[in-house]
């Protein structure tokens, strides 16, 4: 339970406060604490200037209805044309797992005496949760791009006009190292999403840090200042490849993972990584390409627990990500 107030007591070498200790915390140490964490997140998080996620209260299961193509018809003098009824279906994503990060702190006078020790436990608070919060993201927008839409076994049924994601494999072990054969694989995944009458506007390329300076030291990326809005350009500078903005990362993953905290069996372990997923080097989505929901926005707490006569310095989120529209999300894959 947390009080809003101010902490007394007797400090014994344990860290624990004797006496009338009553389990309060200074509010304005809560809140320096969670701004830390709010500021680092924000910093951090690369997804969440891409997607936006939808609120999910009073359930915990978010839908989006998906409508096919209407097909067209000429029209014949004297014939009645007929009805071309589009199909329908639904996406849903399910939020049912609470991810914390979790600081115990038994020198209180520490935690409330000095700033930098809160601003510390937030700022690193908020950059796992970022962390976390990103590779969750290009974990499904991998499973996106690697989606086969059709009814034959191992296809994903979709609505028609629904199209299946781009998976580019490049031919050769060290191909992803070689700046011609990795922008050749970059260009062939985008000229597939285009194919699909896919506007690239809007999309973003994320890749390892390794494939962006590869393609950065051989002149494979255009550069670009962009405005702040007041006409004060060469404030920042944006990297282009095949005209999509690219951001380096590291959050990619690398290797096949299971047991991810958000892979339950009600998902059918939707968040874990195959061997075969986890040979992305360049990942291509646009805001569509997945649908995001969360029931509890990032929310930081401070409070003491009398049975285990500790402090906890708490963070955690509750969100869930799935594929949309696999046409709009393209992967590149390492031989």
């Amino acid at each position: 339970m947390s009080v809003i107030g101010q902490s007394t007591g007797t400090l014994t070498n344990a860290g624990h406060r004797l006496g009338n200790d009553t389990g309060t915390v200074n509010p304005l140490h809560i809140e320096q604490y969670g701004g830390a964490v709010e500021s680092q997140f924000v910093k951090s998080s690369i997804m969440r200037e891409y997607f936006t996620l939808k609120r999910i209260v009073g359930t915990d299961t978010v839908t989006n209805d998906r409508i096919g193509k209407t097909s067209l018809q000429a029209v014949v003098p004297g014939t009645r044309p007929t009805s071309s009824a589009p199909t329908f279906d639904n996406i849903s994503v399910k939020v049912d797992t609470v991810v914390l990060a979790r600081s115990n702190v038994a020198l209180l006078h520490d935690f409330q005496s000095h700033f930098n020790v809160r601003a510390e436990v937030g700022t690193d608070h908020g950059k796992e949760i970022g962390k976390f919060f990103d590779e969750a993201f290009l974990i499904q927008g991998i499973k996106a791009a690697m989606i086969t839409v059709g009814t034959a076994a191992g296809e994903t049924p979709a609505p028609d006009g629904f199209q299946s994601g781009t998976e580019i494999t490049l031919t050769t072990a060290g191909d992803e190292l070689d700046p011609d054969k990795l922008q050749r694989g970059i260009e062939d995944a985008c000229a597939s999403i285009e194919k699909k009458d896919v506007d690239l506007e809007g999309a973003v390329m994320f890749v390892h840090v390794d494939q962006y300076y590869t393609l950065l030291r051989n002149d494979k990326l255009i550069s670009g200042d962009y405005s702040t809005g007041n006409g004060d350009y060469a404030q920042g500078m944006v990297l282009r490849s095949n005209g999509v903005r690219i951001v380096k990362t590291n959050r990619i993953p690398t290797a096949a993972a299971s047991n991810h905290y958000l892979s339950n069996a009600g998902n059918n372990n939707a968040y874990d990584v195959s061997a075969a997923e986890a040979k992305a080097v360049a990942v291509i989505l646009m805001p569509k390409a997945l649908l995001a929901g969360e029931t509890i926005p990032l929310t930081s707490d401070v409070y003491y627990d009398k049975p285990e006569l500790q402090w906890f310095i708490d963070s955690y989120l509750a969100f869930g990500v799935t594929p949309n529209r696999p046409e709009v999300a393209a992967v590149v894959m390492k031989a």
